[in-house]
């Protein structure tokens, strides 16, 4: 499907300062008709859209999306990729020569646009989603600001449970030189404070429900009772940490996540962050006056709701978006070894990992016959790490959190490489 208009109204933005630039002067007739196409999908649209709305890459992709005078089919702004569905109409020559032009002007924005017929999505979804796939893992060129070399460091939940651990753990990271963000997990004092409460803590699949009266616990236990913990310890180790939330300089937009399909699974105000939305100013003003960001997770949604966000996934979306000003390093540090081939054998840790062989141990029916060897629970971690690299991190550690010096060095733990 295909669609360009051109008018000279005053052009017209749905979300202030940073919303524009992923609509490159759309006009408000183009965000009309955006609007019209979008309640009636194409078949071959709706197959498409059931498998990239949530994804392993974790990208967000918006549909029937304005770009400049077209309407595009699907659109990622976190990496500039348009994909674009062709029906038959567009094997006749006049409509071949705007597809060409269409095209040629898209990537004049700096955006990457891929085709696929009507045809290969409803008959070959898979070979579609290998070659978006491909795509989206290739190994990009990004510049590098003047920002110098950054560590994003994230600790988990097990070791906020562990004063003695986790005491020891800050001390390191203090001693760690140059400019660093660290993010943590929320550990299980929410769950022990709510059962104090008598608020019952509800889980799916391992993952929390958070009803308002968890959202409100979660907003005092991560951002202030173990946020504030953990700076006041950088602070008697010299290190001049300041502790925030998504919400504090509007650092981490994010969206609630909705319930997939009928009868899906509402996990309340549990958010997803809005990629594009982020914006490096905010964070570049707290480093470059060496201040040290401790994150809590907790994201917001711009109208006044706090968003329970998982830790991981701020981890990624943070070291992407300032790895755009610094050569950034993210390490994911917990109570692991790194990432194993045995969950019960800490020696069989995988020194380097690369995203084919990640696909070979992931995948149950992988045709070299060696998946469904990773360890569940350490998946989401693995798709952060490499959706983090595409974007222009620079590395990707992830091992036991006492070795924080060694990972920081290579020395130890699990390094993850796009090939």
């Amino acid at each position: 499907m295909f669609i360009a208009y051109s008018n000279n109204k005053k052009f017209y933005s749905p979300l202030e300062g940073g919303g524009m630039n992923m609509y490159y002067g759309a006009s408000n007739i183009i965000f009309q008709k955006a609007e019209e196409l979008r309640n009636r999908m194409t078949a071959a649209e709706e197959v498409l859209w059931n498998h990239i709305h949530i994804n392993e890459w974790k990208l967000k992709f918006r549909r029937q999306h304005p770009v400049s005078n077209y309407v595009v089919d699907f659109y990622c702004h976190a990496i500039k990729l348009v994909i674009e569905l062709d029906g038959g109409i567009h094997e006749v020559e006049d409509v071949k020569r705007y597809d060409a032009e269409r095209e040629e002007n898209l990537k004049g924005l700096g955006l990457t646009v891929i085709r696929f017929k009507n045809e290969e999505v409803l008959k070959q979804i898979k070979t579609v989603l290998k070659r978006i796939s491909e795509l989206i893992m290739k190994p990009a060129s990004h510049t590098l600001g003047d920002g110098g070399s950054l560590f994003v460091i994230k600790i988990g939940g097990n070791i906020i449970d562990n004063e003695t651990k986790l005491s020891s753990i800050l001390k390191l990271f203090a001693g760690v030189e140059g400019k660093r963000v660290l993010i943590h997990g929320g550990g299980k004092l929410a769950t022990k404070i709510g059962d104090k409460l008598g608020i019952e803590s509800k889980y799916v699949d391992g993952r929390r429900i958070t009803d308002a009266e968890t959202i409100d616990i979660v907003t005092m236990v991560y951002g202030g009772l173990v946020n504030k913990k953990i700076v006041a310890q950088l602070q008697a180790y010299g290190c001049n940490a300041i502790g925030v939330t998504g919400a504090d300089m509007n650092l981490i937009p994010a969206s609630k996540r909705t319930p997939l399909g009928d009868g899906g699974i509402d996990y309340g105000f549990v958010g997803d962050v809005d990629s594009s939305e982020l914006s490096v100013d905010s964070w570049k003003l707290l480093l470059d006056n060496n201040l040290i960001p401790v994150v809590a997770p907790l994201t917001h949604d711009g109208k006044g709701q706090i968003l329970n966000t998982n830790a991981d996934t701020i981890a990624q979306e943070v070291a992407k978006v300032l790895s755009s000003v610094y050569e950034v390093t993210l390490i994911y540090s917990f109570e692991k070894a790194g990432v194993l081939l045995d969950v019960n054998d800490e020696s069989s840790v995988i020194k380097n990992l690369n995203w084919e062989y990640y696909q070979q141990l992931k995948t149950p029916d992988h045709p070299l016959g060696d998946g469904g060897r990773i360890f569940a629970g350490m998946i989401p971690k693995l798709d952060n790490a490499f959706a983090a690299l595409n974007s222009g991190v620079k590395k990707v550690i992830i091992g036991k959190a006492e070795e924080l010096l060694d990972l920081i060095n290579s020395k130890s733990g699990t390094t993850i490489l796009l090939s």
